[in-house]
């Protein structure tokens, strides 16, 4: 059962990582390596998390609770939180020492091709948070973590940027991978019909999202009311069936923009809207800037002047 905070609850943002102590490295306040941090340096309670956050425990152990639910990690585990999820401290081990990357959700969205590719695994990393991994599994995620920090700390070179990215990416894949070795396709959801709903809505979305973006064609495919679907779907995440639709329509379209020498006109027909114009109105109504205009933005205001 979800517990129920006061208002006060603080947001901890990217800029906030930034004044962590430690050994960091960072792409302006979009993309921040902490080489060792305590459980407390992120953690104050409760507070909820603006960022996605991945954290690898390197020594002694924490038991916390995370979006209502009790977790515990220890040594050579792996912490995975979308962001938006409160965090309450319960105990920390004062030994207790991790490796952490925070990124904010526009740099996932910009830089990692096939950030789709993460939405089946959504649910499961939702009820289980920390993964366990053997050695084999450690040492890949350390060896990207440290290539990634290398590369940061001589940002010099005329692709220094584009180079950091793609390990950023291979860094995320590596991840996934994870992920696919714990959740089969089929697997039961349990008895939870809540969770068993957004499961649900999560794979039809990710198979239908070009074709369809209305929370009624959603619904009428799971045989429920519109209003129950969102009302479900925010319970679970946060974010109403809407918000999750909207998401990823302009993370593939940003793909596009970005990756592919696709025309703005054949975007608007991959992704089933009527013509250009009304790709522009959709994406400029979610982005505030035109599909064009973020098109030709240099690679400076792709990793530091995104829209929150």
């Amino acid at each position: 059962m979800e517990q129920n905070y006061t208002s006060d609850i603080r947001t901890l943002k990217m800029d906030d990582a930034l004044g962590l102590p430690g050994s960091m490295s960072s792409l302006g306040n979009e993309f921040t390596l902490l080489d060792d941090i305590s459980w407390k340096d992120l953690v104050e309670a409760p507070i909820q998390i603006g960022f996605l956050l991945i954290v690898l425990c390197t020594e002694g152990e924490a038991t916390f609770t995370l979006g209502g639910r009790k977790q515990h990690m220890e040594k050579g585990d792996l912490l995975i939180s979308f962001g938006e999820q409160i965090f309450q401290e319960e105990h920390a081990d004062q030994n207790f020492h991790a490796k952490a990357v925070l990124m904010s959700r526009q740099f996932a969205q910009n830089c990692i091709v096939g950030l789709n590719m993460m939405w089946p695994y959504l649910l499961y990393l939702m009820k289980n948070p920390v993964l366990k991994m053997d050695s084999e599994e450690r040492e890949w995620l350390e060896n990207c973590y440290h290539l990634i920090r290398r590369r940061l700390t001589k940002m010099s070179g005329k692709y220094t940027r584009e180079a950091t990215v793609s390990l950023v990416r291979a860094f995320y894949f590596e991840i996934c991978n994870l992920l696919d070795a714990r959740v089969q396709p089929d697997q039961s959801i349990g008895q939870n019909r809540a969770y068993a709903i957004f499961d649900q809505f999560i794979r039809l979305l990710s198979q239908h999202f070009k074709q369809e973006r209305s929370v009624e064609w959603y619904s009428s495919e799971m045989c429920l009311t519109p209003k129950h679907l969102s009302e479900v779907v925010k319970q679970v995440s946060g974010k109403t069936a809407g918000q999750w639709i909207t998401t990823m329509v302009v993370i593939e379209i940003k793909t596009l923009l970005k990756h592919t020498t696709l025309s703005i006109k054949e975007i608007a027909q991959d992704m089933n809207f009527p013509n250009q114009s009304f790709l522009g109105k959709y994406f400029k109504n979610v982005e505030g800037i035109s599909p064009s205009d973020y098109r030709k933005g240099d690679s400076s205001k792709e990793f530091y002047d995104f829209k929150g």
